[in-house]
């Protein structure tokens, strides 16, 4: 018996408390000077490493106890007990739900576009994309100090029931089981290559062409030794006294193409519609948008923002049992 106590004295000492949380302080400055991401290396420790787990689970229990303890203190005095309880069960829920999260998080980076469909092997079913609301107008003004969106992009996914989510870059949407927001947003210029008036390819190239005026580039499988150079152009530019503004077409962009074959330019050229270099023709149609979504499932994220809300209350609510008791104590001693 005297053996479980003492097990149970040292899970809950003070010292135990002290040599975890300045060991954590020494692994985190030092990785820190040789890493930025000192953190996301604790994080991945707790998730994948053993050892870590094991620290991580003695550190929950050594605080569980001491919770226990601090309540046990304060049992007969019910007001302190009730302004400390949403404080002490705060941190031990948050706690617990890193470990969970870290642990059970699954995670995938999709690039989606109009009518792809999402499959997501913790998911019963398929998703699946009726649209994208865009975060650019169809036809708009820019200067140089614009901004780079007009709107928050959205992507409306539709779930076998006919379910409609909107899903927006934030807050996180909440899809069946799964967290959903969107990264990033972008253009997909429809491309056609023709050759000799036979058709050789036709689809949408998901490019990085925003802010307008950054280049990326391209190739396709029909043509191996190629590759493609693209960036959006103004459509027109207007000017007033001493200011212009650039006027984009979204619906029909005017788009600069460099292509190169080896290290070599063999061609360099402006449109809207078409291109042709060495008997190939490249002709745009309209281009659609896409996203790019950061899908998550954690089934311990509620638990982790419970703890968060009840921690930030329950410090509020331990100042106010500090003011109280002070003036308990201050009334007492007259």
């Amino acid at each position: 018996m005297n053996f479980f106590k003492r097990i149970f004295d040292l899970l809950g000492a003070r010292a135990l408390t002290v040599w975890i949380v300045g060991g954590f302080i020494f692994y985190y400055l030092t990785m820190a000077v040789w890493s930025e991401e000192a953190f996301a290396k604790f994080i991945i420790a707790i998730s994948s490493n053993n050892l870590a787990r094991a620290v991580y689970l003695i550190f929950f229990v050594n605080v569980t106890i001491r919770v226990i303890r601090a309540c046990w203190r304060v049992r007969k005095s019910w007001v302190r007990l009730i302004l400390r309880l949403p404080l002490y069960a705060g941190i031990l829920i948050f706690l617990f739900a890193s470990f969970g999260s870290v642990n059970s998080r699954q995670s995938k980076w999709l690039l989606i576009g109009d009518g792809d469909v999402i499959n997501l092997p913790w998911e019963s079913g398929p998703l699946r994309v009726v649209r994208i609301d865009p975060a650019l107008k169809s036809d708009l003004l820019r200067v140089d100090d614009s901004i780079i969106f007009d709107y928050e992009p959205f992507v409306n996914v539709v779930d076998m029931t006919g379910k409609v989510y909107r899903v927006g870059a934030f807050p996180p949407k909440r899809v069946k089981s799964s967290y959903m927001h969107i990264l990033n947003f972008g253009i997909a210029p429809g491309v056609e290559l023709w050759k000799d008036g036979r058709l050789l390819s036709r689809g949408y190239v998901a490019l990085r062409l925003l802010p307008f005026g950054r280049v990326d580039s391209f190739e396709l499988s029909v043509l191996p030794y190629y590759k493609f150079y693209i960036h959006i152009l103004p459509n027109k530019t207007i000017k007033k006294g001493n200011e212009s503004a650039r006027n984009y077409n979204i619906e029909k962009p005017l788009y600069q193409l460099e292509v190169v074959r080896g290290d070599r330019t063999v061609f360099t050229g402006t449109s809207s519609d078409s291109l042709s270099f060495e008997n190939i023709t490249m002709k745009f149609f309209k281009p659609t948008f896409w996203v790019q979504l950061e899908v998550v499932r954690d089934p311990f994220y509620l638990w982790f923002v419970t703890g968060v809300i009840l921690s930030l209350a329950g410090i509020l609510l331990l100042l106010l049992d500090w003011i109280i008791w002070g003036i308990f104590k201050r009334t007492g001693s007259k």
